[in-house]
């Protein structure tokens, strides 16, 4: 289970994402198209770690949301605490000299995820079956890592190594051994993506209306189309974000906060508004505190009682990690660093 994907939920049955252009989505690992209405528990027999994000990173498990907007505290009963460390990274992301490469360098926004897969037994399968999100007898234990390279002029090319590292950390059950020759199922077919611009073109979205051949553009860091208008007051901030509307299939998803590559590629004085916007979610509290790392848990909203978490890095001001306290099944930690360029591991097309 993903962190808080999104601040509010967005999409009326009219925007809702069709099963189709998921389908596309996933394919490309533009998450950023689908957060709003992916399913729960999908099916999948390939890429089981192929949506981000954070984005979700997780495949096949459901988005969740802190809505912000029904869940704003009065100032006397909000958790100080988490305010606390919140407001302080607001105010420390003002001064965040990481996020500033030179000319000629790159951001790279590293995401390091732990996740525990279930393998689902078929014999109409190559491999005798298949991994998927969902628990099963046999499980096995599994850290990725990817990177995304933001190029100090963002009108260059963004590099996102998708496939940078699989490790398979611990499996068993009854089919371990089927399941373990089974593990590059968890590669990915097209390793590394080139964004010009931050664009990624995504043909035969197979959606109701849309012709097949369309070529549509969508933005990998969808928040990025919002920076302008975003006000800088955190109260504005949550009804900006409560007001909101979304044009199905336009270059940018929903708004949504929680993604670390659109939280920290924003500019200083909205990472500001964001953190101390977050510093207003009722029942949030500080799970722990590692050093200049604090992992606060955030209610998920609407009908649920399930607590989603974010690492914030009260030094620097930036989000660097999430994860859940009901579902221990994934969870992600970031790194962000200035380099001077494109590692030469990287297979850049």
């Amino acid at each position: 289970m993903s962190l808080m994907e999104r601040v509010r939920e967005i999409g009326a049955a009219e925007n809702e994402v069709s099963e189709q252009t998921v389908a596309v989505a996933r394919r490309t690992l533009m998450n950023e198209v689908t957060r709003a209405t992916r399913p729960a528990h999908a099916r999948r027999r390939r890429h089981a770690w192929a949506g981000v994000g954070i984005g979700g990173l997780v495949a096949g498990t459901a988005v969740t949301a802190i809505v912000v907007g029904s869940v704003i505290a009065p100032p006397a009963t909000s958790s100080a605490s988490a305010a606390e460390a919140l407001n302080a990274a607001a105010k420390a992301t003002l001064s965040a000299t990481v996020l500033d490469p030179a000319p000629g360098q790159y951001l790279r926004i590293q995401e390091v995820s732990t996740q525990r897969l279930g393998w689902r037994a078929d014999e109409t399968s190559p491999d005798g079956g298949y991994w998927d999100s969902q628990d099963s007898a046999t499980t096995a234990v599994v850290r990725q890592s990817r990177s995304l390279y933001v190029p100090a002029d963002r009108s260059g090319d963004w590099v996102e190594d998708y496939g940078e590292s699989t490790e398979l950390l611990e499996i068993s059950g009854p089919d371990a051994g089927t399941a373990k020759n089974a593990v590059d199922q968890l590669e990915f077919g097209t390793r590394v993506e080139v964004y010009p611009g931050g664009l990624h073109g995504v043909t035969g979205v197979g959606a109701e209306g849309v012709d097949p051949a369309d070529v549509h553009q969508f933005a990998r860091n969808a928040l990025s189309c919002y920076y302008d208008e975003m006000p800088r007051d955190p109260r504005a901030l949550v009804e900006w974000l409560d007001n909101s509307s979304y044009e199905y299939l336009s270059e940018c998803a929903p708004p949504q906060l929680g993604d670390p590559v659109g939280f920290n590629l924003a500019p200083a004085d909205l990472r500001a508004a964001m953190f101390q916007a977050l510093a207003l979610v009722e029942g949030a509290r500080v799970e722990r505190v590692d050093g200049d790392i604090t992992t606060i848990a955030f209610p998920e909203g609407g009908e649920s009682d399930w607590m989603q978490t974010v690492d914030v890095d009260t030094a620097q001001g930036l989000i660097v990690g999430r994860g859940g306290l009901d579902d221990d099944r994934w969870s992600s930690r970031v790194y962000v660093t200035v380099v001077d360029a494109i590692p030469t591991f990287v297979p850049v097309p």
